[in-house]
């Protein structure tokens, strides 16, 4: 065997190889900048980076002995494969190499790889590489479907090209051909598996450019299962072959350019390798393609809209390409044969899906009609359609006259009253573009982005799952799944939901043009007088009622006599109250919480018992006096003020009546006699803080009593500790008068725990709190100290400062404020403390609890413990309070620019 010795290349290679890597990526950035297509310059980069492996490879190859090269040269080849194979790459993309080898030369070779693989990494080329023998790639391309579908691409590129063919042949043989269902459930399978890992929805708003849905990946996998069917991966070849038409491949050509771009710009911003596409980023692209906003949309949203057109139409061709082509085992061919059974004639029912017999397709395809009938039975049943069918489907959509009959509207109502299968179906007809025949507004919601950091999706994606969440109610045991089973016309309800959101993009409040959409399908879809004002009341109402839960105090009755006056019916209530639901579950993961159902579940179950006639439970003077009753009976006052009976009762009236009407209402009784106990007995130094972690809501409620002495900026100061903490403040309860003393309560998420918070921490959180309020700590400092940046939303003129708005007509005896903004660590500290320097009190506050943008609400009185009356000086604490969210944010922003 004869030995090899280790060279290393001089460093004056070193600088031609990272010379040349850099003339490579500047080559694909003059590209770029002269407007080339993604697919031109993924191709350059790709071209320059294999001549440079090629030179790598040889002057290695060079500083052997003359029978070392020959020994390496007859029985080794080295191979690109995945993404370098495809000869498609993004600037700082890994090179795939497979090297492959015959046993006798395994020392040898692996010293001449070890010297390659180091010379490009000096290069400054991140490979993926392997070394092996053909028996050793066929096993593992049979166990590692990451590694098979990368051999799809395989090319030699030096070395024995006898020994690289004899890999191919083996690979197809061994691992495709007699096993070609196995192979193509396996890449798909494993790209089902990513597509979870990477968000497992295509509208998701920082999409990975490669393995989001609808990414690249998809195109590779469509590629790749045409290869395990067919044997060939080329989309074109597929074409000729009638396995995909000519409309879905110019498709998919026309995104794998636009999606090759965008990570190709992305790479070069980033300076290394970047596929995720953040908000910032998008930002930058929008600014950096000149993309011109309108008066509905921002650029960035143009620009996002245009990405998800494209991978939206990705997911679906290769989605359809999948159910269509997937082998099907002998035996389940058999079972759907003789499962199968005819319908009217026409139609061919099998387990799993619906088709059309052939020789009647081209009559159903040609009606409206015949198409919702289809859909129609399809849900009833619980299958989909054949493929192939969708696709006759979607090209008839195209020439479909846009006029309804009134068999057309019964059958697409008759769809909408469903309970079950009602999201998937929608999914299909907008995918086949029947649902924008129906209601031609739809196509305005396609793709539509919501750049915010509270949505997760696009807005017909969140349409969609808005439909499927309500589905979900139907097997809810709570007041809400009573409420939709409860339901008379669900096919209301769902046009409701279903157009909720279709009045965004307009620039207009979406709630009034989406009232005015409504108005106008409601006569499109000839519904009675009555269900098109109930259609429009929904529509224009759908914020209304999750504004009051989380917004107002809901324990207030003119609040709640005035809501129920405006709904009116109780099937009006229990559809607003579903349809709310809804929407808030589909707008991300986890949005809909428990916390935020009770307080939504409180709203609906009090309005019903006022518009079941009710009103008495709800009167506030006999619910305080009852309280009152309560709380009396729970003191013992004559031990606790020893002072004359008269004097007693003097006391405890006054104490009584200091508190907020909030707190004595949605207080235990027995909680507000302990909080006067307290106050009755505690020194005028000395603060009480009591921390307990509640599992049911891994939330930790932090109870905090202090004398009268300690009222005036008490509020923004315990905000400061928990905001120094990382805390998520939840909710919070403010009781605090001149003459009773503070008791305030605040719930909050600890987010250094994910499970239980140790009674250490809650112990250390009491203790912080307290020293903050009597001024052993000051707050400013111990909120600068501890603040963790979080970085602006806005880049390039695009953030949002935010805004202010005061009500002072929901509640008698306070003013409310509510502050929209980004929500920003230290925004609530920032905010309590400009309203505490102002001279007003908080007594309620609910906080970070919204639909779709972050809401901080405060309900506070001025120094006499009144509402402000005063016109000027509620323009004056209006305009306070926006310069210092103005500052704020600007603050923030140069921060995130210097860092």
């Amino acid at each position: 065997m004869m030995s090899h010795t280790s060279t290393s290349c001089s460093e004056q290679q070193f600088v031609v190889y990272r010379t040349k890597v850099e003339h490579a990526r500047q080559r694909g950035q003059e590209l770029l900048r002269h407007g080339a297509s993604g697919l031109q310059i993924a191709t350059a980069i790709a071209e320059s980076i294999e001549q440079l492996l090629l030179q790598i490879i040889q002057d290695q190859f060079l500083q052997l002995s003359e029978g070392q090269q020959k020994l390496l040269i007859q029985n080794c080849s080295i191979l690109v494969i995945g993404g370098s194979g495809r000869g498609l790459m993004a600037p700082y993309s890994d090179v795939d190499l497979l090297f492959l080898y015959r046993n006798q030369v395994d020392e040898e070779f692996a010293a001449f790889v070890g010297d390659i693989v180091r010379n490009c990494w000096d290069a400054g080329l991140k490979l993926g590489h392997s070394l092996r023998t053909i028996a050793d790639s066929v096993k593992m391309a049979r166990t590692e479907p990451e590694f098979a579908t990368a051999m799809i691409e395989a090319r030699a590129i030096w070395g024995d090209e006898h020994l690289a063919e004899q890999l191919i042949r083996a690979f197809y043989r061994h691992v495709i051909l007699f096993r070609r269902r196995v192979f193509f459930d396996q890449c798909v399978e494993a790209r089902w598996q990513e597509r979870k890992q990477h968000g497992g929805a295509v509208m998701q708003l920082e999409p990975d450019i490669k393995r989001s849905p609808g990414g690249l990946r998809d195109i590779h996998l469509l590629r790749w299962t045409g290869f395990a069917r067919y044997g060939t991966a080329n989309l074109d070849m597929l074409r000729l072959d009638g396995r995909i038409n000519s409309r879905d491949v110019r498709t998919l050509k026309n995104a794998r350019d636009y999606l090759l771009k965008v990570r190709i710009q992305l790479h070069y911003e980033a300076g290394r390798q970047q596929d995720l596409f953040t908000k910032d980023t998008q930002l930058w692209m929008a600014e950096q393609r000149q993309i011109e906003g309108t008066n509905g949309q921002r650029p960035v949203e143009l620009l996002m809209q245009e990405y998800f057109r494209h991978s939206k139409a990705v997911a679906e061709i290769t989605e359809r390409f999948i159910k269509t082509h997937r082998p099907q085992p002998l035996l389940s061919r058999v079972y759907d044969f003789l499962m199968t059974h005819r319908s009217d004639s026409i139609l061919k029912i099998a387990p799993d899906h619906l088709d059309v017999i052939p020789r009647y397709r081209s009559q159903v395809c040609n009606s409206l009609e015949e198409i919702l009938k289809l859909f129609d039975t399809a849900s009833l049943y619980g299958i989909s359609i054949a493929p192939d069918l969708l696709d006759a489907i979607r090209e008839s959509a195209l020439t479909l006259p846009p006029t309804l009959s009134n068999r057309a509207i019964d059958l697409f109502r008759a769809i909408m009253d469903r309970s079950t299968n009602l999201g998937s179906t929608l999914r299909t007809m907008s995918e086949t573009g029947i649902l924008n025949l129906l209601i031609p507004y739809m196509k305005h919601a396609y793709c539509l982005l919501q750049f915010n950091q509270y949505h997760s999706y696009t807005v017909d994606e969140h349409t969609f799952r808005a439909i499927e969440a309500a589905e979900t109610f139907f097997t809810d045991d709570t007041s809400l799944g009573s409420s939709y089973r409860h339901i008379e016309k669900k096919d209301i309800l769902n046009l409701a939901i279903l157009l909720h959101d279709i009045g965004k993009g307009y620039g207009e409040d979406h709630s009034k043009m989406g009232a005015m959409i409504a108005a106008e399908t409601s006569v499109r879809l000839g519904l009675k007088e009555d269900e098109q004002k109930l259609l429009v009341f929904l529509v224009f109402e759908h914020l209304n009622m999750a504004h009051l839960a989380f917004r107002r105090d809901i324990s207030d009755p003119d609040i709640l006599f005035a809501f129920s006056q405006k709904v009116g019916s109780p099937e009006k209530l229990r559809m607003l109250y579903v349809l709310t639901a809804a929407d808030i579950t589909a707008v991300g993961q986890g949005v809909f919480t428990d916390w935020k159902s009770e307080l939504l579940g409180d709203l609906y179950e009090r309005t019903m018992l006022l518009l079941g006639g009710k009103h008495s439970r709800y009167n506030r003077e006999q619910r305080l006096s009852r309280v009152k009753q309560q709380v009396r009976s729970y003191l013992d006052l004559p031990q606790l003020l020893e002072v004359e009976e008269e004097q007693e009762e003097s006391w405890f009236t006054e104490l009584f009546n200091s508190f907020s009407p909030h707190y004595l209402l949605v207080t235990p009784p027995e909680r507000i006699a302990a909080d006067i106990e307290i106050l009755r007995n505690l020194p005028s130094d000395q603060i009480v803080v009591e921390g307990e972690f509640e599992p049911d809501t891994g939330t930790v409620n932090y109870h905090v009593i202090a004398p009268a002495m300690y009222s005036q900026s008490c509020f923004h100061r315990m905000v400061s500790v928990f905001t120094s903490r990382r805390m998520e403040i939840i909710s919070a309860q403010i009781t605090t008068s001149a003459s009773g003393g503070v008791v305030d309560s605040f719930r909050v998420i600890d987010h250094d725990y994910a499970s239980e918070v140790p009674r250490a921490r809650v112990q250390t959180i009491e203790t912080e709190i307290r020293k903050a309020v009597i001024g052993e700590s000051d707050a400013k400092t111990m909120f600068l100290n501890n603040r963790r940046f979080q970085e602006s939303a806005g880049l390039s003129g695009e953030f949002d400062l935010g805004r202010v708005e005061i009500d002072n007509q929901s509640s008698r005896r306070c003013t409310i404020i509510d502050v929209i903004a980004h929500d920003r660590t230290g925004l609530l500290y920032i905010v309590s403390r400009a309203i505490s320097r102002m001279g007003l009190s908080v007594v309620m506050a609910k906080i970070s609890t919204h639909l779709d943008q972050v809401v901080d609400v405060f309900y506070v009185i001025d120094e006499n413990e009144r509402k402000i009356e005063d016109g000027d000086r509620l323009q004056e604490v209006k305009e306070q309070l926006e310069r210092t969210l103005h500052d704020f944010e600007l603050e923030g922003y140069k921060r995130y620019q210097r860092v």
